[in-house]
């Protein structure tokens, strides 16, 4: 069987864009949330934790605060991913690059439509109103003439609970690898933070530096964008563009034939480099890479840190702290898109301590790496198995 369609605008009882505001009401202590595209994973699921806080002014705001249940549609940028707001201790705006949708509750399930939009039957409609030369965006009025499969609200909710158990063992597994990174950092705060490292009651400590640690550049224990892909190369990549990485993580890579992939797909990236985003350092892009794909390029809009003269393990941590986004926000350049370039990261001076202790550190830390791995590969399966049977259950062609 196949399920009936209807217009969008049919099934929503309320929708508007994001608001915009002034960058300087930004505030760590604010009193509102603001949800950003950058704030929602590739499969709709929204991290309160990042989202940044603001000191607004709610009444000005009244009618863009999400509520429960609510749709939001990132509008640009990554065109069409699709979350449900599950609620927040604050009140939470979403940003200006997101268009919100309240559905008929009567007749429209939001977990169902965030996986119709979701899917790749979804992603085309959503692309098929998308408009803009430069940049594509789409809007509240496009959206609303989309048709869309309208099933019983009780076999909505059936197939939404059926793709739901999947992203629920994905949920999981996301959590698994958080906690994991999350103790070697804690690790690395203790011994090299903290300097509670195993033996450090036996060691002189002068002016903060525990004896046998030395001030390093980072040209001096790894290399700098050293490794690139050949022009005359003939075969598939695995790419990470700028827009896949956020803070910590890659989160989507694209194959391609190296003939038609992006003139910026020029980096080879290996296990154990760190790459770290050129462009906004604010905002914290990068990643630790572990056993990756064969032929994975990241974007000329990467350094790309090979590690020489210590384990990788401790350079992540040690390039992903705040006084290190700090010291490269400083030294950009430019003003619409500030960027540092390879000296930038070359000349940061870092903390090196004893091989011996950074050798424990690795041996202790090694295998979260290794667990973190494993857990990521599982997901790309899951995925891959409820993308399979998202689309046959959307179209009625399987029955729950």
């Amino acid at each position: 069987m196949s399920w009936p369609s209807v217009q969008f605008d049919s099934i929503i009882s309320d929708s508007a864009f994001g608001p915009r505001f002034a960058g300087e009401l930004y505030d760590d202590d604010g009193n509102v949330a603001t949800l950003r595209t950058t704030d929602l994973s590739e499969d709709g699921v929204i991290s309160l934790g990042t989202m940044p806080c603001a000191n607004i002014d709610e009444e000005r705001f009244t009618g863009h605060f999400l509520q429960v249940g609510d749709l939001v549609i990132s509008r640009s940028g990554r065109i069409g991913t699709t979350a449900i707001f599950d609620g927040y201790h604050k009140p939470v705006l979403p940003g200006a690059f997101l268009i919100r949708f309240r559905l008929d509750k009567e007749k429209a399930d939001p977990l169902f439509f965030r996986y119709f939009f979701n899917s790749s039957v979804g992603q085309q409609r959503l692309l098929s109103v998308a408009r803009g030369a430069a940049q594509q965006n789409i809007n509240i009025t496009n959206v609303k003439t989309l048709a869309v499969p309208l099933p019983p609200l009780s076999a909505q909710q059936e197939i939404a609970t059926t793709l739901n158990l999947f992203d629920s063992l994905i949920e999981n597994n996301r959590r698994r690898i958080s906690i994991l990174e999350q103790s070697a950092r804690l690790l690395y705060r203790e011994w090299f933070v903290y300097l509670r490292f195993p033996g450090h009651e036996h060691v002189k400590v002068v002016d903060g530096v525990p004896e046998g640690w030395a001030h390093r550049y980072i040209s001096t224990i790894a290399e700098i964008n050293t490794s690139s892909l050949s022009r005359k190369f003939d075969g598939e990549i695995e790419y990470i563009d700028i827009a896949s990485v956020t803070t910590g993580s890659i989160n989507e890579t694209t194959r391609y034939a190296f003939a038609d992939a992006p003139g910026r797909a020029r980096r080879i990236v290996q296990h154990g480099d760190l790459i770290w985003s050129c462009v906004r350092p604010s905002r914290a892009s990068y990643a630790l890479v572990w056993h990756p794909v064969e032929n994975l390029i990241a974007s000329t809009g990467f350094c790309v840190i090979r590690p020489t003269k210590i384990p990788p393990t401790y350079l992540y941590f040690a390039l992903s702290t705040q006084d290190f986004i700090g010291y490269l926000s400083n030294n950009a350049k430019g003003a619409a898109y500030p960027a540092v370039v390879s000296k930038d990261f070359e000349n940061y001076e870092m903390l090196v301590p004893t091989p011996t202790l950074l050798d424990d550190f690795h041996g202790s830390t090694e295998a979260n790496f290794h667990q973190i791995e494993v857990l990521k590969q599982q997901n790309t399966k899951l995925r891959e198995a409820r993308d399979l049977l998202l689309p046959r259950l959307m179209s009625g062609e399987i029955q729950v």
